[in-house]
């Protein structure tokens, strides 16, 4: 059995497989263990980043948020302030609509008063004409006699 050369390549394969056990196994586990190392750090690079990522999502939906409520705001104030731009304006409109109306019936008035005195002056000269025509074809007597009777009803009066 010593002497068999099957034996001794049996034995040296043994010695051989247990020597190199510990070195294979620790170059295995070694390897299994960087390797584990290096998909840890790797989920924790994607933890990290998609952390950072809802953070941002959460800004940016608050930003988000933010801008809506500022342009709710501006449209806001702007639908307050042409509401009172435009109550300004009817009011103003109102108003001169109003100084219109009142200065055109003035106008009106004082044409009218003006076309009464012009109607009376009219009426004055044309009465004046007849009454001087009228005494013209009178005769000396019946002038007498009407400014006797003027006379005394004007006496009368006072």
């Amino acid at each position: 059995m010593f002497e068999d050369p099957k034996f001794w390549l049996l034995i040296s394969f043994i010695l051989f497989v247990i020597l190199m056990y510990k070195p294979f196994n620790s170059m295995l586990i070694g390897g299994l263990d960087n390797k584990i190392e290096e998909i840890k750090k790797n989920i924790n690079e994607s933890l990290q980043s998609f952390t950072e990522a809802e953070l941002k999502l959460k800004e940016a939906e608050k930003k988000t948020a933010d801008l809506d409520k500022k342009i709710n705001d501006l449209l806001n104030g702007a639908k307050m302030q042409s509401d009172s731009i435009s109550k300004n304006i009817v009011e103003k409109t109102k108003q001169s609509i109003l100084s219109k109306e009142k200065n055109s019936l003035e106008r009106i008035k004082q044409i009218e008063l003006s076309a009464i005195q012009t109607i009376k002056n009219q009426a004055s000269n044309e009465l004046n004409l007849l009454i001087s025509n009228y005494l013209k074809n009178l005769s000396e007597l019946d002038k007498s006699a009407i400014l006797s009777k003027s006379i005394s009803e004007f006496k009368s009066l006072n």
